[in-house]
């Protein structure tokens, strides 16, 4: 049964991507301007931007290690190189699964509970996706220009059309909880079991946030995660300004923190390792719809998707071989 559920899932994470793929050909006027962009971009600029990620991944390892220690304690494990491991899990295999490989290979040094260890890292994620809401909030004040239309080849689509789309999604999923509620109230052992057995995993996984701890911890975490997000977002703003000299800087960062928003939020749905097409898609839609015309926004989503997901892999693949080799050597 678990086979078949990994199978369903891994299959709905290619249809959407192939789906996403498809929208970003549609909503694309030029490939070769895109590849043009891309082969004239200086080996600089490029260098830079990774260097700055790598930074945000240092400082994502300082947040790993302040949240762990305060729910689990003391550990033994190099926690930087496991955090580079995890985020190349992460572009290897597909929805972030990368995490749960991440998890698998600390609890088996530490001798931790898997779950346990699974809280620090939901607890990571819980604040990245509250920063990156923050950002998006903060920064639609500063934007002047809106494109409501979305033009896919002969078509156009009004982004209202697909809040609307939302919403009445939105509304079948808050029926769905309703009936979950009345159900629950009829008090049916087999779905009164199911919801506790959820709500005590729900509970594992925010323990965090469900014991009062100093505010410090608080304040140390709220600050690290906007710092982590204001430093990926630098990745995406270096790369902007090359493929847009003549746009207001002052302007492009807002553009950039809520096209940063986006994209990383976008990883929350199925897709293939990487978030590859869901990221494209997003990130250019989410460009026209802040004005930039859509082959400059897929040069600089495809650059970004380039700088995060490649040196980053190397580097973990590299951790990987390095130690398969020293355990060679000590047998």
């Amino acid at each position: 049964m678990n086979k078949i559920k990994s199978n369903l899932y891994n299959l709905l994470s290619i249809v959407l991507s192939i789906l996403f793929i498809y929208g970003l050909v549609l909503i694309i006027n030029d490939f070769d301007e895109i590849f043009s962009n891309i082969s004239k971009l200086n080996i600089r600029v490029i260098s830079t931007a990774s260097v700055v990620y790598f930074v945000s991944v240092y400082f994502r390892y300082l947040r790993w290690k302040l949240i762990y220690k305060e729910l689990i304690g003391n550990y033994k494990f190099n926690m930087l190189k496991e955090t580079i491991v995890g985020y190349m899990a992460n572009n290897i295999f597909p929805f972030r699964l990368g995490e749960l490989y991440r998890v698998k290979r600390i609890s088996d040094k530490e001798s931790e509970g898997f779950i346990k260890i699974l809280s620090t890292v939901f607890t990571e994620r819980f604040t990245d996706v509250l920063a990156l809401l923050f950002f998006i909030l903060l920064s639609i004040p500063f934007i002047r220009k809106f494109n409501t239309k979305i033009q896919f080849e002969n078509n156009e689509i009004n982004i209202f059309d697909i809040g609307i789309s939302f919403l009445s999604y939105l509304v079948i999923f808050i029926i769905l909880i309703i009936i979950s509620f009345i159900l629950y109230r009829l008090k049916l052992p087999y779905i009164k079991k199911a919801i506790l057995i959820i709500t005590n995993f729900i509970t594992s996984l925010t323990i965090f946030f469900n014991h009062k701890r100093e505010l410090n911890k608080y304040s140390y975490l709220t600050i690290l995660s906007i710092i982590i997000w204001l430093i990926e977002a630098i990745v995406y703003y270096v790369i902007a300004i090359e493929f847009l000299p003549y746009h207001n800087k002052y302007e492009l960062i807002y553009i950039i923190l809520i096209v940063c928003s986006i994209t990383n939020l976008s990883g929350a749905i199925p897709s293939l390792p990487g978030n590859i097409g869901g990221f494209e898609f997003f990130g250019t839609i989410t460009f026209i719809i802040l004005g930039i015309a859509s082959a400059a926004g897929a040069s600089i989503i495809i650059t970004v998707h380039l700088i995060l997901f490649v040196p980053i892999s190397i580097i973990g693949i590299i951790i990987l071989i390095l130690e398969k080799l020293n355990l060679i050597k000590n047998q």
